[in-house]
């Protein structure tokens, strides 16, 4: 499977900081009516390229995850980041089908 949900700072760390694969990342909330429409469809589209990214999906509700959503996400959902080694490239917020599509092209680029 190539998403993981990140739960604590350690992770956070693991799969997104130290990765050596670019990593698309989902800030999202249980109660986001967008983010239900925005991460299946990047859990689909990180299963189809399991060799170029890696999708990892970031609830801002967890508590041990506050400073990266405060840092990274702002407060602003669903928003979707593509980070490499830590450092960020591209972002996208709000959810439309055409939007993401843009943003995942330019991803798998």
């Amino acid at each position: 499977m190539n998403c993981v949900q990140i739960n604590n700072s350690q992770e956070w760390h693991e799969h997104v900081m130290s990765n050596q694969k670019p990593v698309v990342v989902s800030f999202f909330a249980e109660w986001c009516a967008p983010c239900h429409k925005l991460n299946p469809q990047l859990i689909q589209e990180a299963e189809k390229n399991l060799e170029k990214w890696q999708l990892c999906l970031v609830n801002v509700d967890n508590e041990e995850l506050y400073d990266v959503v405060q840092q990274i996400a702002k407060a602003q959902i669903p928003s979707v980041h593509l980070l490499n080694r830590g450092t960020s490239i591209d972002s996208m917020t709000g959810y439309s089908e055409r939007k993401t599509k843009s943003f995942i092209d330019k991803v798998c680029s």
